[in-house]
This record gives structure tokens, sequence and C-alpha cells, in this order.
């Protein structure tokens, strides 16, 4: 069992799950809703991005879905004292329909990653000068 999520464990993660598709490090972040089991890497790349769902208490990775980037319609970062504040809108496709949905998170700075911290303000920093 690891005691802190390595970026580059995921990403071994997702190049044995997406063989065709090419990972960078400085990509992830993390979508955490306070108290579940599980929370969310979150890989987001040039062309694509990709949700997958890890255990809190081993780090094991599972349940793993890639879309096209032009899903992604916005992905909003706020940081408070102590945690992130993360909200992704997306265009899905649900029973053949695009619905536009919003997923909500609270990451906690605490969590126990070696990248977290850094790539959230990176994507932060990005976001500022996009606006």
């Amino acid at each position: 069992m690891n005691i802190i999520l390595k970026e580059e464990n995921y990403l071994d993660h997702l190049f044995a799950t997406y063989p065709d598709a090419k990972f960078k490090k400085g990509k992830t972040i993390i979508g955490q809703k306070i108290g579940a089991n599980f929370f969310y890497c979150i890989y987001i790349g040039e062309s694509f991005f990709v949700v997958t769902a890890t255990s809190t208490a081993t780090f094991d990775f599972y349940d793993s879905f890639k879309r096209d980037i032009s899903e992604l319609l916005n992905l909003d970062i706020k940081e408070n004292l102590f945690t992130f504040r993360i909200l992704l809108t997306l265009n899905e496709k649900i029973d053949d329909q695009y619905t536009i949905t919003e997923r909500k998170f609270k990451t906690s700075k605490l969590l126990l990653t070696d990248f977290n911290k850094k790539n959230t303000r990176d994507f932060m920093s990005h976001q500022k000068t996009d606006n």
C-alpha cells in the first residue's frame, strides 16, 4: 500500500490503460468530495481529459474514462485556506443526448500527493491569464 499518491504512479496507470495516448507530468489535479472513500484523479491534456476514481485508503485506481477535450467546457478553480474548490463543466453524452453537467469538488490541500498543490496552482495561473 502506498502512503502517498505519486503522479508517476497515476501516469503509469494511464499509459497501461490508454496505450495510444501520450501523457506528461504536471497535467493532473485531484477532485475530492470531502468524506468520500474515493477521489478523482483528473488528467487534462491538449486534446483529451481522463477522470479516474481512486481509493482514498489504498490509492488504487478504478473506473477510468477518457473524453475529448471539447467536452470539457470550463474548469474553474478557487483556492481557500485549506482546500481547492474545483468546478468542471462538461458537455456529457447521456442516453444519446448531450447534456451540460457540473461536477463540484472540494479538495483538501492536505491530501497525501506529491503533485496536487503545485499542479492545481499551475492550472489556476493559466486560468487567470486566459480570462
